[in-house]
């Protein structure tokens, strides 16, 4: 063969490979096209937002916010702004938000300003002078975080009265050294019959 024919022939097989390789990306394209997606590295996907958790934790919220309205006579934007706070620190302590609400309502009926003569602050009535360094929290007087604080301490009393709610109870309102006593055992009906109110709400 010649060289002018060898080089004629190099240049049509370089053109025919290129054509074919062009079909081939074509016909791939088309595919695509065809079942409305792209090459994994080029895809976009689009995720939806997980509404079903959310949803139900508005459900959970709204629900405890209406016994808590219906049980205690409190305004129900109120209670439902705390079942908030009570549903948070439920997670993140293990502790019932029914027992937080009632622990609550016994100790400032959910006024989220009140100071009792001691210097106990707040929804939950947290002492910052005892218990502000033990929740690192410099703010006690915001009620947000005086309940997620109140949550704190009984959780870490709950675990000193090895599980214990009624002992964990008494030693948060009259101290761990009192907690049999009468004031503690009046403190901790008082729950119990909060909690009995809240059950039957949450039943009708």
């Amino acid at each position: 063969m010649r060289h002018g024919e060898a080089l004629v022939v190099a240049i049509k097989t370089r053109i025919d490979w290129r054509l074919g390789l062009s079909a081939l990306m074509l016909l791939i394209g088309l595919a695509c096209i065809h079942t409305n997606s792209y090459p994994p590295e080029h895809r976009v996907v689009a995720f939806a937002k997980p509404k079903i958790g959310q949803l139900s934790y508005d459900v959970e919220v709204a629900n405890l916010g209406g016994r808590i309205s219906s049980a205690f006579g409190i305004q129900r934007v109120k209670a439902e702004e705390f079942s908030h706070w009570f549903i948070e620190a439920s997670q993140r302590q293990g502790i019932s938000p029914d027992v937080l609400a009632s622990l609550v309502l016994t100790e400032s009926s959910f006024r989220k300003n009140v100071r009792s003569p001691v210097g106990a602050v707040g929804p939950a009535q947290v002492r910052p002078d005892y218990w502000a360094a033990f929740c690192g929290q410099d703010h006690l007087n915001d009620p947000e975080q005086n309940v997620y604080c109140g949550a704190q301490v009984l959780g870490h009393l709950l675990e000193r009265c090895a599980g214990d709610l009624a002992c964990a109870l008494g030693s948060y309102n009259v101290g761990p050294n009192a907690r049999k006593g009468r004031a503690a055992a009046r403190y901790v009906a008082k729950i119990d019959l909060h909690l009995e109110r809240l059950e039957r709400t949450a039943k009708r």
